[in-house]
């Protein structure tokens, strides 16, 4: 992926928690991916590091000093400076998809939802919750990286993806409603409240299953056309290794190799007549020692 390129549906972060899986937000243009890029990359740049290196070199240049031992080398310091704070921007903005590992939220995190979900966003709605999310997002990444995309319909993943978004932004819209819900079960005399609100999360959740088992569905299908695809391709290879194999039989050098022994058989029992050294082992009779 060219690093001005939006990321694909579907990505791998390495978090200060760990690595998770990224469900990127699929109204996210790829020119307005770039514009973020580009600030990450601006913004990395104009650090302390750099600015410390243009003001010595604005400093020792402007003072005529660079010709003296020490105006030499700082002005190779300040070159380290802005070279290394070139370096910081560039993996800063080739990275900006990738890495959180920062201590506190990036631009990217502060307006979750804006740009990326990812699983554990969903942690604190109930393991089954949580796990369905994953699930969801695993399944729309697996629809966009399958091998069999050539052979649906090109709009295909993008429409699961955008369906996959939808629901899981409605999803963590739930969590107030979740909290409110314990909440109610843990107030007496509120059953009648507690159930209602249960009910409206289970009918919730209901529907949010029947997305992963639609999902699931396509899954299935190009998993077991890829099966297709792979089995054609060992029959392919298959009856190339063959015909290579029949191309390189020895059959015939065997033909002629047949024939050496009883070649070498008569020279050798010429010369045994022409000396006189008497018979081979397997021309005696049982009985008869070898003289």
């Amino acid at each position: 992926m060219s690093l001005l390129e939006k990321p694909e549906a579907v990505t791998v972060g390495d978090f200060a928690d760990g690595p998770d899986v990224m469900l990127w937000n699929p109204a996210v243009t790829t020119k307005y991916w770039r514009r973020w890029v580009n600030r990450a990359f601006f913004t990395r740049l104009f650090s302390t590091r750099s600015v410390a290196g243009l003001l010595t070199l604005a400093l020792v240049l402007g003072g005529g000093a660079a010709e003296t031992l020490g105006g030499a080398l700082a002005v190779g310091g300040a070159i380290a400076l802005l070279l290394s704070g070139l370096c910081d921007a560039g993996i800063t903005a080739a990275c900006l998809a990738t890495d959180h590992q920062h201590g506190r939220r990036c631009a990217l995190e502060r307006s979750p939802g804006e740009f990326f979900l990812r699983s554990d966003d969903f942690l604190d709605l109930g393991p089954a919750a949580h796990r369905t999310a994953g699930l969801l997002i695993d399944l729309t990444g697996e629809l966009h990286a399958t091998a069999s995309r050539d052979w649906i319909d090109p709009e295909l993943p993008g429409r699961a993806h955008e369906a996959v978004w939808d629901a899981l932004t409605r999803l963590i819209r739930t969590a107030p409603a979740r909290r409110h819900a314990a909440r109610l079960v843990a107030m007496p005399g509120e059953a009648d409240l507690a159930t209602t609100t249960a009910t409206a999360i289970a009918e919730f959740d209901t529907l949010l299953s029947e997305l992963l088992f639609h999902l699931q569905g396509c899954v299935t299908l190009t998993r077991e056309w890829e099966a297709k695809l792979r089995h054609a391709e060992l029959v392919e290879h298959t009856s190339a290794v063959e015909a290579e194999l029949r191309a390189a039989s020895i059959g015939l050098i065997v033909e002629v190799a047949e024939e050496l022994p009883r070649v070498v058989f008569a020279y050798v029992t010429a010369a045994r007549d022409l000396t006189g050294a008497g018979r081979f082992p397997w021309e005696l009779p049982a009985t008869e020692p070898v003289p």
